[in-house]
């Protein structure tokens, strides 16, 4: 079972939130251990989250004990739930019926939301005060990492916990049937996929899930991903601006590559299993998913794993995984117990652990030399550690998730029904400018 990736259905959630909200309100079960505060005891803390199996499980338990062993009056309390999509309606049922958790897993769109309605906190006073970040800690963070900590508002409301960036998966022993090479640009990639596109082999270059206007998916954010090596921008100047120029450069390179059979579309992570099963040359998707596409391949051909391919401006890529917001509806003890846990997870040595561990990356450069020996023998870590340089997350401005979703119409129209491209994507940023406006 395929858990803990993005679950990108947030608007498809808003009524049942809503429902469970007046539900929470109404029931009149005991307060959760985020909002009781404690008297004569250690500081209960609890944390919304979704690392629920497997070495990522492990990993938080880990942790926590360390955590726990180290500041002995507080505990942590674990609120775990199965996946983002679940997560985000439990955050906002909680905050509906004014019983947040202490501290809860965040993409940036919900923060926007978050801090908009006042339920989580900025945390500037404390990165400033005497148990936060020096100037030096501070610039350790990988620049655009702690960048994705600030909402608009030029505020800090978040750390950064389980982030990743696009790789790009290949099968190697065909690339080398195909005398070529690891492509370094998108023309160079274009070029690969339709060499391996072969209806006799029943073969092609790449398979990718677009999504759907409430559920983008990996299609959707590899196009972000092109846009912005194309020098292009989802959002800029307070509106929608991925029908520029740039855009129709994207996607007139999808609609080529699928009009010769390069490019195929699927759902549920058709990526990997195709890769997998030897019918594409390709992959692209999140380091992160790096145990799933292993699965996939089950050592059928020799994978490898490079850098996305440059575009007419350079690299680009986009940034994800979640960062750790405190709600405002707690105790002043809890939010400084808080603060310190979510402080002691941006460690050197506790992002190393946890990216080890669990694929995800380290977010502090000095955490490099303490993953060498992994390194080494984990080199696609590297590459996509070297990629965040590159990587941004989703503009942090309530609506987005929605108005990204429509990217993935705007494909899926362009290349099987045949809408002209401008058409298609001048229509899709119109309805993306109104999810805007409707969250506002």
């Amino acid at each position: 079972m395929k858990i803990n990736r993005k679950l990108k259905t947030l608007s498809a959630f808003a009524a049942a939130a809503l429902a469970l909200s007046l539900t929470v309100a109404g029931c009149g079960t005991a307060p959760n251990p985020g909002t009781t505060a404690n008297s004569g005891g250690p500081v209960t803390i609890s944390f919304a989250e979704t690392m629920v199996s497997g070495t990522q499980k492990s990993a938080l338990d880990h942790l926590i004990s360390q955590f726990e062993s180290k500041h002995s009056n507080i505990k942590v309390t674990l609120m775990p739930e199965p996946n983002y999509g679940v997560l985000q309606q439990k955050e906002v049922a909680a905050v509906a019926a004014k019983n947040p958790p202490t501290i809860g897993q965040v993409y940036e769109d919900w923060a926007a939301d978050f801090a908009k309605s006042g339920a989580i906190i900025p945390l500037d006073s404390y990165i400033k005060g005497k148990d936060g970040f020096s100037p030096k800690e501070i610039a350790d963070f990988v620049p655009t990492i702690w960048k994705d900590q600030q909402l608009p508002d030029g505020k800090t409301w978040m750390l950064p916990f389980n982030k990743s960036d696009f790789v790009m998966y290949y099968n190697a022993d065909k690339m080398k049937q195909l005398n070529k090479t690891a492509p370094q640009t998108w023309n160079d990639f274009a070029t690969a996929a339709q060499a391996a596109t072969s209806g006799a082999n029943n073969s092609w270059g790449l398979t990718i899930d677009p999504g759907t206007p409430t559920a983008p998916a990996n299609g959707t954010y590899l196009w972000i991903s092109v846009l912005r090596s194309n020098g292009g921008h989802l959002y800029a100047n307070g509106k929608i601006a991925f029908n520029s120029a740039q855009g129709v450069q994207t996607m007139q390179l999808f609609k080529d590559l699928y009009s010769a059979g390069a490019l195929k579309l699927g759902s549920n992570y058709p990526g990997e299993t195709a890769l997998g099963a030897q019918r594409s040359l390709f992959d692209m998707s999140t380091v992160a998913s790096y145990p799933y596409v292993l699965h996939a391949v089950n050592k059928k051909f020799n994978l490898k794993i490079a850098a996305l391919p440059s575009g007419s401006a350079g690299q680009g890529n986009i940034m994800q995984g979640t960062n750790i917001a405190i709600f405002s509806r707690t105790t002043a003890a809890q939010k400084q117990a808080a603060w310190q846990f979510i402080k002691f997870l941006t460690e050197p040595q506790q992002t190393a652990y946890w990216a080890q561990q669990t694929g995800y990356l380290p977010i502090r450069t000095s955490a490099l030399p303490l993953m060498k020996a992994y390194l080494d023998s984990h080199p696609y870590q590297k590459i996509a550690a070297d990629s965040l340089q590159y990587a941004k997350a989703q503009p942090p401005v309530p609506g987005m998730q929605q108005a990204v979703g429509y990217i993935g119409d705007a494909i899926t129209r362009v290349l099987t029904q045949k809408v002209p491209v401008q058409q298609a994507l001048d229509q899709a940023a119109s309805k993306a400018q109104q999810a805007l406006a409707s969250a506002q």
